[in-house]
């Protein structure tokens, strides 16, 4: 998926559809532990049950931290850690070298303006 361009909710709230400037458009279920079809009335009933304690307790932190747990497959947890590390040394390197510098011939440039090219009139 490239840059996502817009987000819209479906009228029933179950479902997000998303936008990419690659001209495809993503259905992706809003809750996505919820089970789609149709539910038999004891399985909807324990759903709302478990919803219902899990609203309850709530601030419980073992219920906090397991309702709070994202999994990330290891590759994405390990590629996004390097990731920080380096941009973290790149701040670092450049915190030395104007610290080092006589003041004035290193300016500060902001994390957005690195990423312009050119700007065109």
């Amino acid at each position: 998926m490239q840059h996502v361009i817009c987000i819209k909710w479906s009228a029933d709230n179950k479902y997000i559809l998303s936008g990419s400037d690659e001209m495809n458009i993503r259905l992706w279920k809003a809750n996505a532990a919820e089970k789609l079809g149709v539910l038999a009335p004891r399985e909807r009933q324990a759903a709302n049950y478990n919803q219902k304690l899990k609203e309850k307790y709530q601030h419980h932190p073992q219920i906090k931290r397991i309702a709070n747990h994202r999994h990330l497959p290891k590759i994405i947890y390990h590629q996004t850690r390097e990731q920080r590390v380096m941009k973290e040394a790149r701040r670092k390197k450049e915190r030395n070298v104007r610290k080092h510098s006589r003041p004035g011939t290193v300016p500060v440039v902001s994390e957005k303006e690195k990423h312009v090219v050119t700007v065109v009139k």
